[in-house]
């Protein structure tokens, strides 16, 4: 499999890079090494149409300007950690607060702002691109000079993989994650597009989005897709929920009942283009975002994202996120395509 690579601009004078993988069905993602970000899915449907499957932006500009992640690869730390702040052996560190109280995605230095190093490799069944990166000591506030390699694979098997990994001189927290925006509908919102999660509790969350500590079972609320089924369905099926009403749509962590197994933990179905996409992470958390809080648009898009839980370096009863000088961090992501 061959990449095709151009230039699509520029940023501080460092040439911002497209890479196009296409497989022998049709298949074709591009990456950008500004933020990691995949610019484009393009998959072709049963009836031999070609569907885009994200969202995407015509310039880099757009994608600078960009408030919203749109297909970054988003770190330190994914989600919120609570009023910016976090003690780790008894030193306390003051973070970014650029989340209303809360350090959100990273801070203001997150990855998905700067431009990757980026290597290729191309093989007879598979292309891959990796992209790394060093986060300095003290970037955002966080401890640990870090460094940071992302490898997106794509093959004849219509998957796209992302295989991330890090190592710290410090410990710190660490929790990256893939801010793609999904529309395998073309439909101009995603109400009728199918979802399952594999998730029997989401993490319960204060006005703020910031999680409480407690669990909440989805069964017989808005956030149960235990069974594939529409999201404006499920959205609208039950009594209104507090913790739903309070966000207006779906912002909401699930809690992955088996991460790294061997079915997915998501899967997401439209039915006009035929073209389903199971999701498989190693990663705990999974954090469902239907973009009504970008553009107040509720349902327009739908984001899964792989993570910790949120504010888990203040939740010790939440999966560990920190790594040690002597540890790897290692996250798996993979999104698989079919058709009907």
């Amino acid at each position: 499999m061959k990449i095709n690579v151009s230039v699509f601009g520029e940023v501080d004078g460092k040439d911002v890079c497209a890479y196009t993988l296409n497989n022998t069905n049709g298949m074709s993602v591009t990456l950008l090494n500004y933020g990691g970000i995949i610019k484009e899915i393009n998959v072709t449907n049963a009836q031999g149409r070609v569907v885009s499957c994200v969202q995407t932006f015509d310039t880099l500009q757009e994608y600078i300007d960009d408030p919203s992640y749109r297909g970054a690869i988003v770190g330190r730390y994914a989600n919120r950690i609570g009023n910016g702040t976090f003690t780790l052996n008894g030193e306390q560190y003051q973070l970014d607060k650029n989340g209303g109280e809360h350090n959100l995605h990273g801070g203001l230095a997150g990855f998905h702002k700067k431009v990757w190093q980026a290597n290729v490799q191309e093989l007879s069944d598979s292309a891959s691109v990796i992209f790394n990166l060093t986060s300095p000591d003290g970037e955002g506030g966080f401890p640990g000079n870090v460094e940071v390699y992302a490898r997106y694979t794509l093959n004849n098997d219509n998957e796209l993989s992302l295989e991330l990994s890090a190592t710290t001189d410090k410990e710190t927290p660490l929790s990256f994650t893939q801010h793609a925006y999904f529309t395998l509908s073309e439909e101009a919102k995603v109400g009728t597009t199918l979802l399952y999660i594999d998730a029997e509790t989401v993490t319960d969350a204060d006005d703020t989005l910031l999680p409480t500590g407690k669990l909440v079972e989805v069964r017989d609320t808005p956030f149960d897709f235990l069974t594939s089924t529409a999201i404006a369905k499920r959205a609208t099926q039950h009594q209104s929920h507090p913790l739903f009403d309070m966000v207006g749509g779906y912002d909401h962590n699930y809690v992955l009942r088996a991460p790294g197994g061997r079915e997915p933990q998501a899967t997401v179905n439209a039915v006009d283009t035929g073209i389903t996409m199971a999701l498989y992470t190693t990663l705990p958390g999974l954090q469902f975002y239907t973009g009504n809080l970008q553009n107040d648009d509720q349902l327009g898009a739908l984001c899964l994202e792989p993570q910790h839980f949120p504010d888990a370096p203040n939740k010790p009863e939440f999966p560990n996120c920190f790594v040690k000088p002597n540890e790897t961090f290692k996250a798996s992501i993979k999104y698989t395509f079919s058709t009907l």
